[in-house]
């Protein structure tokens, strides 16, 4: 691993000759010794986290409380204009979907509708620098950022225990760590300059927001990473996969369905609106 994180420092040229900042922020430091033990090279590390452009992200360490997400935050795909959006899509791409659903058996208004809802076909991948996304909330659970949460958290709930915000934080904070790891392996073998790959606000990527881990598992590249990220024709193909991957069948019944698509999206709403943009598709 340590040659070819070498390779990157030399085919990153707007990483290597700029946007450096006097020396690396305090808070990475644990990160940055963490990621050198599990054998990222040093040099890459303090390049890449001196780097202004990796700057820490205040509001993505703030600790969240448990909560459900809400229906209406799907209510806007449900709309009469979306729902057009995805029809025209579906009939503009009919060929390549039928191709695909006979390959890997999933039904193809699945697909357009994960599509619909994860980025609108490729109009919101996400403006966020996914290195210092990911790396900030990998730092979440430092004592420092822990207390300042706690008391804040308190105020709203005085029967908060600090345990609890400590294991949602490390929970968070190792899911982001592992991710990060993915992210930067990802990018081993790509002439991107990582600080400049942008995603969602929790680091999801491309058209079919997969995350890190998901693109090393499920994604189909025909090129590499930089061509599938804006590719539409690999985003039906790896949503595919990955459904398939996890179960889905022809014929399926709705409740496996759901499980399925659990796997996509943690969210019954989510879930809930996927099938339903799908059945609409369907519908003349």
């Amino acid at each position: 691993m340590r040659g070819l994180i070498l390779i990157l420092l030399l085919f990153f040229p707007s990483f290597t000759e700029g946007h450096a900042a006097t020396e690396i922020p305090n808070a990475y430091k644990p990160l940055i010794e963490r990621l050198s033990r599990d054998g990222f090279h040093d040099q890459f590390l303090s390049k890449l986290f001196m780097d202004d452009r990796a700057e820490v992200i205040p509001n993505r360490m703030v600790i969240p409380l448990i909560s459900k997400e809400k229906e209406e935050w799907y209510s806007q795909f449900l709309t009469p204009e979306s729902i057009l959006l995805a029809k025209k899509f579906y009939q503009q791409n009919l060929t390549s979907l039928k191709k695909v659903e006979k390959e890997f058996k999933v039904d193809k208004e699945v697909i357009v509708a994960i599509l619909l809802v994860e980025s609108r076909f490729g109009e919101n991948i996400g403006k966020h620098r996914v290195v210092p996304t990911l790396a900030s909330m990998a730092i979440m659970d430092s004592p420092d950022n822990l207390q300042s949460n706690f008391l804040i958290l308190r105020e709203k709930d005085p029967e908060l225990a600090f345990e609890s915000v400590e294991n949602r934080a490390k929970r968070r904070a190792n899911w982001a760590y592992n991710e990060l790891k993915c992210f930067l392996t990802i990018l081993r073998d790509e002439t991107l300059d990582p600080l400049e790959v942008k995603g969602s606000h929790a680091g999801a990527l491309g058209i079919p927001q997969f995350i890190p881990s998901s693109y090393l598992t499920f994604a189909i590249r025909k090129s590499g990473f930089e061509t599938w990220l804006s590719s539409k024709e690999e985003a039906l193909l790896s949503i595919a996969n990955y459904l398939s991957l996890n179960g889905w069948k022809k014929k399926m019944s709705v409740e496996q369905k759901r499980k399925v698509l659990w796997s996509y999206n943690h969210s019954e709403p989510y879930i809930e609106t996927i099938l339903t943009v799908a059945a609409k598709i369907r519908e003349k």
